[in-house]
C-alpha cells in the first residue's frame, strides 16, 4: 500500500506539472458571455432584420456641452470625434449631428441652415434620430456608435469603450465625464460582474473548505489536504480546458466553485471515516478500511454530480455546454486527485485518534449534531409534521413564479452603468429600443389610408406607459406633404420620392428597405422591469396587428427581441436539464444502493431542495431566468451527495446488524457516523454561496440566496426529516425492516 501510494503520488505530481503548461494557455473569453444560439429561429430573424436595416446593436455616448450650436468650435469638435471613433476597429458607423446634416433626411426639410438651436427645436420631432444626438436645450450632446457585436463584445468592448469615452472627453474638456448606455454596454457589464462573482465563489469555496477542515478535524494537515486537493483539481481542470481550447467565461468560471466544493467534501468524508477507524486500528489498516467503506459512495457522489451537470450539454448555448463538460470532467478528476493525495498523506502526517477525539468533543459542530440535528429521532412526529407544512408552504409559492425574458437592466443603482443610464434617460433618450417592422404584402405603402392609419397608430402607442419616444419617417413624410400640397395632402407621393433616394442614402435605409418593401419604426422604452417590457411588446404587437394585419405583416425585431428569444430558449433547456438530471441521478442512486426501496427513499430528501428553490422564487418574487434555474440544477447535483452517504451507511448498518436490531437503531447509527461530515460539507457550500450575495446584479444575488437556502434545507431533509418519516410512517418502516431482515439472512448464510 505504501509503495503503491508513493508511485501514484509521484505520477500525480509529474502529470500536474505537465498540465501546468496547457493550463497557462487558458484565456478569458473576449465576449465574456458566449451567448451563441446561431441555429435558433430568433437569431435567423435578427440576421434578416440586420440585412434590411443594419445593426441596432449600438452604444449611446453622451457628454455635457456648454458651447452654442452655432459656434464653429462645436461643429469642428463633433467632426473630430466622429473621425476618431470611426477609426476604431469593429465600429461600423457613428451617427451624430454632422451625420444628420449631410443626410438627405435633413435636405428633404428644405432648410439650408442646420447649426441653429431654434431650428433643432422645430425639427426635433421631424428628423428621426435627432432627439438621440442632442437634448432640447442643447446642453447634452450624444454620439450613436453602431458596432459589430460579433467581434466587439464583452471585455474587448469595455476596453474599447474606455477609449471611446476618452476621445469624447478630450474633445469636450469642460466636463471630464462621458456617459455610456445601450444593450451592449449593459450586457458587457453583466458578464464582467458575474464572472467576477464566479471567481469569488470559487475562491470562497477554497478558503472556507480549508478553514473548516482545520476547525472540524483540529489539525493543520486537514486544511492542507483540502488546499492540496482543491488546487490540484483546479490545475487539472484548467489543463484540460487549455488542451481543448476552452475559454474562461461566466459559466466555466462558475464551474470551478463546484469542482472545489466536490473536492472538499470528498476530503471531509475520507478524513471523518479515517478518524473513526484509527481508534482501534493502525494507520495503514484504518486507511484500507476507510477506502473500503467510503470509496464507492464518494465515487457515486462524484458520478451523480457529473451526470447531473453533463445534462447541461443539451443547452442551445455554447457557454453552458462547455460548463457542463468542464464540471463533469472536473468533479471526476477531483475525486481521483483526492483519492491519491489522501492515501499518501493520511498515514504519514495525521496525529493520533486520542488528540483529535478529545478536541472534537468540545467543539460547536459537535454540539449542533448532538443537540439539534437529532430532532428527527427525539420528536419524529413533530419533525414530519413541520417538514410537511414547510413543503406545502413552499409548493404553494411555485405557481407565483414569473419567468424573466429580458436581462437588459442594471439592478444595483450604485453601479456606474446604472448611473450612466439614468443620466442619458434624463437628458437625451433611452438607449433601449426595439423595432416594429411592417412588410407590405402588396402595394399598401401606396395607399393614403395606410399613411393616415400609420400616423394614428404611432400617436396611440406613444401614449403607452413606458414608451419614451418613436423614430420613423412618418413625421417627415407628413411635414413635406403639408408643405408641398397644403390642400390635398398626399403622403404616399412624398414617400415615393423618399424611397427613390433610399438606395443611395444610408440614413434613410435605417428606416426603409425598398427591395423587401419593409418599413421600420424604432420604439424607445424607459428602463423597465421584465414584466413591464413584456407588457409593452405585447400591447404594441396587438395594436399593430389590429391596424395593419390585412395588408401588412407585422413583426417585432432588434437586439431586445433577440435577447428575449435567447433567454426563453435557455430557460426552457435548463428546465429540461433539471428533469433529465433528476431521472439519471435517481437511477444512479438505485444502482449505488442496490435497492429500489432505498433508491425511492433517496427521492424524499432530494425533493426538498428543489421545492425550496422554486418555492422561494415564488414567495419572494425571484424571477425564473437562466441563472436562477441554473441554481436548481446545481443544488440537486450537490445535495444528493448527502443522501448517498447517509443511505449507504444506513444500508451498511442494516447489513451488519443482528436480527434483533430495529430499523431505528440502524438509522441512529448511520446518523452518528455521517452527520458530522454532512454538516461540515454543507457548511462549505453554504458559506461559499454567500459570496454571491455581494453581486451588483440581482440575478446573481438570487442565485446565492437559492443555493444557500437549498443546501441548508437538503441537510435538514437528510438528517432530520428522512429518519423521522421512516420512524413515523409505518408502511415505510415495515418495508425497511423487511429489507433489513433479508440482509441479515444473507449475512448469516455467508
Amino acid at each position: 500500500m505504501v509503495n503503491n501510494s508513493k508511485i501514484l503520488i509521484a505520477g500525480l505530481i509529474l502529470a500536474t506539472l505537465i498540465l501546468i503548461i496547457p493550463a497557462s494557455q487558458v484565456r478569458l473569453d473576449p465576449s465574456g458571455f458566449s451567448f451563441d444560439t446561431a441555429d435558433s429561429d430568433g437569431y435567423k430573424d435578427y440576421l434578416a432584420f440586420v440585412e434590411s436595416f443594419g445593426t441596432d446593436d449600438y452604444i449611446l455616448l453622451a457628454v455635457k456641452n456648454d458651447l452654442n450650436v452655432s459656434d464653429p468650435k462645436f461643429k469642428k469638435r463633433i467632426h473630430k470625434v466622429n473621425k476618431e471613433l470611426t477609426a476604431i476597429k469593429s465600429i461600423l458607423k457613428v451617427v451624430d449631428l454632422g451625420t444628420l446634416e449631410s443626410s438627405d433626411i435633413f435636405k428633404f426639410t428644405g432648410t439650408s441652415q442646420f447649426w441653429d438651436k431654434k431650428l433643432f427645436e422645430s425639427l426635433y420631432k421631424v428628423i428621426p434620430g435627432l432627439s438621440r444626438v442632442i437634448s432640447k436645450d442643447a446642453k447634452t450632446l450624444a454620439f450613436i456608435v453602431k458596432i459589430d457585436n460579433e467581434n466587439l463584445n464583452g471585455f474587448e468592448l469595455e476596453t474599447q469603450l474606455e477609449k471611446m469615452k476618452q476621445i469624447i472627453v478630450t474633445a469636450f474638456p469642460e466636463y471630464p465625464r462621458c456617459y455610456a448606455a445601450g444593450i451592449p454596454v449593459l450586457r458587457a457589464a453583466f458578464e464582467r460582474y458575474n464572472l467576477l462573482n464566479a471567481l469569488v465563489f470559487g475562491s470562497l469555496g477554497l478558503l472556507f473548505g480549508t478553514l473548516l477542515a482545520f476547525y472540524i478535524f483540529k489539525t493543520l494537515w486537514a486544511g492542507i489536504l483540502v488546499l492540496l486537493t482543491s488546487l490540484g483539481s483546479l490545475i487539472w481542470t484548467l489543463g484540460i480546458m487549455g488542451f481543448f481550447g476552452m475559454p474562461l467565461n461566466l459559466a466555466t468560471g462558475l464551474s470551478f466553485g463546484f469542482i472545489l466544493v466536490v473536492s472538499t467534501t470528498t476530503v471531509f468524508h475520507i478524513i471523518s471515516k479515517y478518524i473513526q477507524l484509527i481508534e482501534n486500528d493502525s494507520k495503514d489498516i484504518a486507511l484500507i478500511k476507510t477506502f473500503e467503506i467510503v470509496l464507492r459512495p464518494c465515487f457515486m457522489c462524484s458520478l451523480t454530480t457529473a451526470a447531473g451537470f453533463f445534462c447541461l450539454t443539451i443547452s442551445p448555448v455554447k457557454m453552458v455546454q462547455q460548463a457542463g463538460i468542464i464540471i463533469s470532467i472536473g468533479v471526476i478528476l477531483a475525486f481521483l486527485f483526492t483519492l491519491v493525495i489522501t492515501s499518501f498523506c493520511l498515514p504519514r502526517f495525521f496525529m493520533s485518534y486520542e488528540s483529535i477525539a478529545f478536541k472534537i468533543k468540545k467543539d460547536f459542530l459537535e454540539h449542533i449534531v448532538k443537540n439539534y440535528m437529532i430532532a428527527g429521532f427525539k420528536k419524529p412526529g413533530f419533525s414530519v409534521l413541520t417538514g410537511i407544512m414547510v413543503l406545502i408552504f413552499l409548493l404553494t409559492g411555485i405557481p407565483k413564479i414569473k419567468t424573466i425574458k429580458h436581462l437588459t437592466n442594471p439592478i444595483i443603482k450604485t453601479t456606474q452603468e446604472a448611473q450612466d443610464l439614468k443620466f442619458i434617460e434624463q437628458h437625451i433618450s433611452t438607449a433601449t429600443s426595439f423595432s416594429i417592422i411592417l412588410t407590405s404584402l402588396g402595394n399598401s405603402f401606396d395607399s393614403k389610408k395606410f399613411w393616415y392609419d400609420l400616423y394614428q397608430f404611432e400617436k396611440k402607442i406613444k401614449s403607452i406607459n413606458g414608451i419614451q419616444g418613436l423614430e420613423s419617417l412618418t413625421p417627415l413624410v407628413f411635414r413635406l406633404a403639408l408643405k408641398l400640397s397644403p390642400i390635398g395632402i398626399k403622403p404616399e407621393i412624398i414617400f415615393h420620392q423618399i424611397m427613390s433616394k433610399s438606395l443611395e442614402n444610408d440614413m434613410l435605409r435605417s428606416y426603409l428597405d425598398p427591395v423587401s418593401k419593409k418599413l421600420r419604426i424604432i420604439v424607445h422604452i424607459q428602463n423597465q422591469t421584465s414584466d413591464q417590457i413584456e407588457h409593452i411588446l405585447k400591447q404594441v404587437k396587438k395594436d399593430a396587428e389590429i391596424t395593419f394585419a390585412q395588408e401588412n405583416r407585422v413583426t417585432l425585431s432588434g437586439q431586445l427581441i433577440l435577447l428575449r428569444s435567447q433567454t426563453t430558449d435557455l430557460v426552457s433547456s435548463q428546465i429540461k436539464t433539471l428533469f433529465l438530471a433528476f431521472f439519471i441521478i435517481t437511477l444512479l442512486m438505485m444502482f449505488q444502493l442496490k435497492s429500489f426501496i432505498l433508491g425511492l427513499l433517496s427521492l424524499i430528501p432530494n425533493l426538498f431542495p428543489l421545492v425550496t428553490i422554486f418555492g422561494i422564487m415564488g414567495w419572494f418574487k425571484i424571477p425564473l431566468d437562466p441563472l436562477t434555474i441554473f441554481a436548481a440544477v446545481i443544488s440537486f447535483g450537490l445535495s444528493v451527495d448527502d443522501s448517498i452517504h447517509y443511505l449507504t451507511q444506513l444500508k451498511r448498518e442494516m447489513f451488519i446488524s443482528k436480527a434483533k436490531t430495529c430499523i431505528q437503531d440502524s438509522l441512529k447509527a448511520a446518523y452518528d457516523i455521517t452527520s458530522r461530515a454532512l454538516v461540515s460539507t454543507t457548511a462549505v457550500l453554504f458559506l461559499s454561496s454567500l459570496g454571491l450575495l455581494f453581486s451588483s446584479f440581482s440575478h446573481v444575488f438570487s442565485l446565492g440566496v437559492l443555493i444557500a437556502s437549498a443546501s441548508i434545507i437538503a441537510l435538514i431533509a437528510d438528517l432530520i426529516f428522512m429518519p423521522a418519516l421512516v420512524l413515523t410512517f409505518m408502511p415505510l418502516n415495515r418495508l425497511l425492516s423487511l429489507k433489513m431482515k433479508n440482509l441479515v439472512v444473507l449475512t448469516n448464510k455467508k
